[in-house]
Formats: structure tokens, C-alpha cells, sequence
């Protein structure tokens, strides 16, 4: 139904954040995962894969590319040895700043061809695919707060 135009718009999204955040070290998706470390200021490693929707080598790389940055520090859990904490740095904050602008200016961005009633629409619209998707998965609802 809609897969070609959310390809399109994701083409130009990845694009619009690699502009932005390129002069920090970060892409979109990476960009992504220090929000995620950013709102809690630790957060488990196991967690926020979990919360992601790449596969688990994604984050990985991703991680290792943040705390590279200075962005993280990624420490052994004390309560399990195999797993991993991380917390933000603040140099990572200031970064984390970076991404949420250009969050906001992409959504600006998209909703400047929209108008009020098509944006409660669209929002509505999406929420509801989202909460099938994820039922038909079986999986709980993440970010249902923010939505």
C-alpha cells in the first residue's frame, strides 16, 4: 500500500540526517541510539536493543562507534558480567542536542505539506498501524506514552 512512498521518504530522511549530523560523527540511526542512551542517562545494553528496530550486530557497531566518539561509556554490568551499561557523556549531551534539532526540523519539514487536519490524520493513522503491527507480534507497546 504504502511501502514505495515510505521507502521514498526514508531515502530523503537518511539523507537529510547524514547532512546534518555529519559534522558530529553521526548518521540517523546512530543518532537514534544516543537519544535512546540520552533519556534515561544509563541504560542497559541488552534494553535498548531491545527497544531497537535493527538487529543486534546494528547496535553493537553502533555502540562501539559512539563510545569511539566519546558520546558513551560502555561498562561491564555489575549485575550480569556478560552484559553491558551505558551512560552518556557530556560531550554525548551536547551531540544528543544535535539530534533532537534535526528531529525537529524533519518534522517541520514533512509537516509543512500538511495541513492541521491532515496531521492529527496521519498521526492518528500511523499510531493505529503501529498498535496492530506490534499486536500481531505480539510485543508490547514502546514509546505508547510519546504517541
Amino acid at each position: 500500500m504504502l511501502h514505495k512512498y515510505d521507502h521514498l521518504i526514508s531515502k530523503y530522511h537518511c539523507r537529510f540526517f547524514d547532512e546534518r549530523l555529519a559534522s558530529i560523527g553521526l548518521s540517523g540511526p546512530i543518532g537514534r541510539y544516543l537519544i535512546d542512551i540520552d533519556l534515561p542517562k544509563t541504560i542497559k545494553m541488552n534494553v535498548l536493543i531491545e527497544k531497537s528496530p535493527f538487529h543486534k550486530s546494528h547496535a553493537t557497531r553502533a555502540i562501539c562507534h559512539l563510545s569511539n566518539l566519546g558520546y558513551i561509556i560502555k561498562t561491564i554490568d555489575p549485575s550480569d558480567a556478560r552484559g553491558y551499561v551505558l551512560s552518556i557523556t557530556k560531550q554525548g549531551e551536547i551531540a544528543a542536542k544535535a539530534v533532537y534539532e534535526t528531529l525537529k526540523a524533519w518534522d517541520k519539514l514533512e509537516e509543512s505539506a500538511l495541513t492541521e487536519e491532515e496531521i492529527t490524520a496521519m498521526k492518528a493513522i500511523a499510531k493505529k498501524i503501529y498498535r496492530k503491527i506490534a499486536a500481531y507480534y505480539g510485543e508490547e507497546l514502546l514509546y505508547e506514552e510519546n504517541l
